[in-house]
């Protein structure tokens, strides 16, 4: 019955709320944020490391709706993000843009809703339960959804997926 309720819930958010992530590029309450380099241990997400060096980083974030206790209910992200992707055991990389929107719903039992538009970064680890673990790169609309055990499903999936662990090889 969750699984119901919180896939009817991502419906109902795709169908409120589409392109509000992309609409809501106005000034109000933007702060600048960015994505650090990372580097993902082989096994996590890819059978092999992945090092992300961010080649280009305009980011910015706001939150629009707060619980009581002052943490975030809503948040959006947008703004230009490049990565290079590099697979550290054959040194094979690939620039990928990761530039979109991303609106989070932050759920009291812990979940996370995100709603992705445009390009987007999407790690899954490799023993994820819903949806097949890989490093993705998303183009279209997608939701996302994040449970409190950290396994993620994607029961919208308007667009495209590049998965980086094949990719990268």
């Amino acid at each position: 019955m969750r699984v119901v309720k919180t896939l009817v819930m991502a419906a109902a958010i795709v169908a409120m709320t589409a392109g509000t992530a992309a609409a809501s590029s106005g000034t109000g309450g933007w702060e600048p944020t960015s994505t650090p380099p990372f580097v993902i241990p082989a096994g996590e997400v890819c059978q092999f490391e992945v090092k992300g060096d961010i080649v280009r980083d305009q980011e910015r974030m706001r939150t629009p709706a707060t619980y009581p206790d002052g943490s975030p209910k809503v948040q959006d992200f947008a703004g230009v993000l490049v990565i290079r992707y590099t697979n550290t055991s054959n040194h094979k990389s690939v620039v990928r843009d990761a530039t979109g929107t991303i609106r989070v719903y932050y759920l009291e039992d812990g979940t996370r809703i995100l709603q992705l538009h445009g390009n987007n970064a999407l790690p899954v680890k490799a023993a994820n339960v819903g949806f097949p673990g890989g490093d993705y790169i998303t183009h279209g609309d997608f939701v996302v959804i994040r449970h409190p055990d950290g396994n993620r499903e994607v029961p919208v999936q308007l667009g495209t997926m590049e998965n980086l662990c094949r990719t990268l090889a």
